[in-house]
């Protein structure tokens, strides 16, 4: 029978955390923080605790090591009822809507790009070409799944650098600690802010559905968790220090298309605008991952 390497799985786990939770929620946690260290110390903070999520689940996989998640650990540790319903939670509310959310959000940023395409019919079509090369073989569908990773890895790094490079040569944000720091990390504005990075973070747990398909996931698993949400918490606070650097903290105060800001103050309003439509950035949820 043949597996999946490891780096299918880390590419599982990197590709089902960063979504659109990183590109929106700045603009919330500015209405409350308006300092550039503490706002970096919120994606240290829940990096750090994605971390130990994922340790933690390394170490359910490697004792129980077989698909499923969180349905296969709660049917082993309590009861097969309990198993049942994550089940079809993880099912219906987990995978089925995401994935929907997610095709669709490609339709329309295609749309709002200036291609004259049914969102819909983009989404529909994604899903069943993605679905047929993941019901071929563990080669055609690890490979599927690592290039899409590979690709979304390229385009944060080439955004990040770009906008570092042919933005103000000045940071218009201050990422000097100060006393007025250190309060604000023990404000409750501190842990209402949290709420948005920690969805944002989550998805740590996407190789334990396929820990079962793992050649020696007791040894590969802790690698594959550990190795791929510290990845996602490197790119998360350098996605972070990227908006602060290029845009000034008054424009994204409350916004929700972040990226789309971000892209006008680093590349002008006609570039930004393309890598980032505000026409669907402005419908995103915040608390979308």
């Amino acid at each position: 029978m043949s597996h999946f390497p490891p780096t299918v799985a880390a590419a599982v786990v990197i590709a089902n955390m960063i979504g659109t939770g990183v590109f929106t929620s700045l603009g919330f946690q500015l209405m409350d923080i308006q300092s550039a260290p503490v706002l970096m110390m919120l994606w240290v903070v829940g990096g750090l605790s994605a971390l130990c999520g994922a340790l933690s689940y390394a170490e359910l996989g490697a004792a129980l090591p077989k698909s499923g998640g969180e349905y296969h650990f709660l049917t082993e540790i309590y009861h097969p009822c309990a198993g049942f319903i994550s089940g079809w939670v993880s099912a219906t509310v987990g995978f089925a809507a995401p994935t929907a959310l997610a095709a669709l959000t490609l339709g329309s940023y295609l749309a709002a790009s200036g291609l004259s395409v049914n969102p819909t019919w983009v989404a529909t079509v994604a899903i069943v070409l993605l679905t047929t090369a993941h019901c071929t073989s563990h080669r055609r569908s690890g490979g599927t799944q690592t290039a899409f990773t590979l690709l979304k890895l390229i385009l944060i790094l080439g955004f990040s650098a770009a906008a570092l490079l042919l933005g103000s040569t000045e940071h218009q944000a201050d990422f000097m600690w100060t006393s007025d720091s250190g309060a604000l990390l023990g404000s409750g504005a501190f842990a209402v802010s949290l709420i948005y990075v920690n969805y944002a973070y989550s998805g740590w747990n996407a190789a334990t559905y396929i820990s079962g398909e793992l050649a020696s996931p007791q040894k590969s698993l802790p690698w594959v968790l550990g190795i791929s949400t510290t990845v996602v918490a490197v790119l998360y606070c350098l996605l972070n220090y990227v908006f602060l650097s290029v845009a000034p903290m008054e424009a994204m105060i409350g916004k929700v298309e972040i990226g789309v800001i971000a892209a006008e103050f680093a590349f002008g309003s006609t570039l930004g605008t393309f890598i980032f439509p505000r026409s669907l950035c402005s419908s995103s949820q915040p608390l979308a991952r």
